[in-house]
């Protein structure tokens, strides 16, 4: 989750975040929903099956992130998520295999656009939210 924190200041610049005015958000400040690939999912994004979904709200912005559970057990680290294909690839450079492999934007923005959605209406929840699969 830390690592989640200092890649949304690395977005986001020196802005505080909404709770508190905290340059560095808390654990108590995020927001986060377990999600996994359902059964015949062809356009699921991510190379791992199941993670969870993850908001860090900031002054202006949500900030949603994808965080891998690892097979084995443990985490990922963290890919972040945007509607600007650029701010992705520039933020989550050398982590291109954290998605499947995709054959053009067009479908990796399709593949992505859902969670990304799934991601902001999480920031809508309470600060310190963890939802099970399916809440959103």
């Amino acid at each position: 989750m830390f690592a989640a924190a200092l890649l949304s200041i690395g977005i986001a610049g020196a802005t505080p975040v909404a709770s508190g005015d905290k340059l560095i958000p808390g654990f108590e400040d995020f927001r986060i929903q377990r999600i996994q690939r359902a059964k015949g999912e062809d356009d699921w994004p991510f190379v791992a099956e199941k993670g969870r979904l993850l908001c860090a709200p900031s002054w202006q912005k949500r900030f949603v992130y994808f965080i891998p559970d690892k097979e084995g057990g443990g985490i990922g680290y963290p890919l972040a998520l945007d509607e600007n294909m650029m701010m992705v690839a520039l933020v989550n450079m050398g982590r291109g295999s954290a998605l499947r492999p995709f054959d053009n934007l067009e479908q990796l923005v399709k593949r992505l656009s859902p969670y990304l959605a799934m991601g902001k209406r999480l920031c809508d929840q309470p600060a310190g939210s963890d939802l099970p699969d399916t809440s959103l």
